[in-house]
């Protein structure tokens, strides 16, 4: 990130470890080698947090006036990171947690299933960043277009049979047996990174992904015709990306 021009990126979304105290395994190759990479942290939560804050300095760095950054986490640092952030990037360029909702997973017989990670949204403006809402609009379900319709209530045309969307996605996680998947422990939906690229940039703008993992930002932005930045720490990961 030090060797990238300043205020050079549209939008960053990273997808790092979340502090979850557990060690992952990669398969990876023709002969199935096992390697593993680990998120447990010397230090606790006070460590994580300063190896963490190093790196979202340098890429508030890097993003443009009008550029966004996506934190992707879950339940075990997403309450601590955006402390952080707020005093990072500043409280009033916070714009949404994102929830994004999925149905698959293991069942918990001990609490609430957890069936949710959290996205948060920060722009390097106060006043001046891009939302493309219209790109990213979803469909009305029957009932909402009867409410919408309805004399009594608020009313839409007829024919407008999505709407834009709100801050929880409801994506789910990936099929064990689908063609995206390429056996990488952590790996996200195209879908999900296809509602933040196509939602928070415009063609031929640059994305950035410096935890890139299996490569699924750079897959989807090179899809969606923007330019992009890939890289991680791992080898393996690098080598999946390419």
């Amino acid at each position: 990130m030090r060797q990238l021009p300043k205020e050079s990126i549209d939008l960053i979304y990273i997808d790092p470890p979340f502090f979850s105290g557990r060690n992952y395994n990669v398969i990876f190759g023709d002969q199935n080698e096992l390697r593993s990479f680990s998120d447990i942290w010397e230090g606790g939560m006070p460590g994580y947090l300063i190896w963490l804050n190093a790196r979202l300095l340098e890429m508030k760095g890097l993003l443009k006036k009008t550029g966004s950054i996506y934190v992707h986490l879950d339940w075990h640092a997403s309450h601590y990171i955006k402390v952080e952030m707020d005093k990072i990037f500043g409280h009033s360029c916070f714009q949404n947690e994102l929830v994004w909702h999925y149905e698959t997973g293991g069942a918990s017989k001990q609490r609430y299933s957890r069936k949710h990670d959290v996205i948060l949204w920060y722009t390097k403006s106060t006043n001046d960043w891009i939302f493309n809402g219209d790109e990213i609009r979803v469909p009305r379900t029957e009932k909402s277009l009867e409410r919408a319709q309805n004399a009594a209530g608020a009313r839409i045309a007829a024919d407008d049979t999505h709407k834009n969307p709100n801050d929880v996605l409801l994506i789910q996680q990936m099929n064990p047996m689908a063609k995206e998947r390429i056996g990488y422990p952590t790996q996200k939906p195209e879908a999900l990174l296809e509602v933040i690229v196509r939602g928070g940039s415009e063609i031929g703008q640059t994305i950035a992904d410096f935890f890139c993992g299996g490569g699924t930002t750079p897959a989807v932005a090179q899809r969606l015709g923007r330019n992009w930045i890939a890289c991680d720490q791992s080898r393996v990961a690098v080598a999946l990306t390419a």
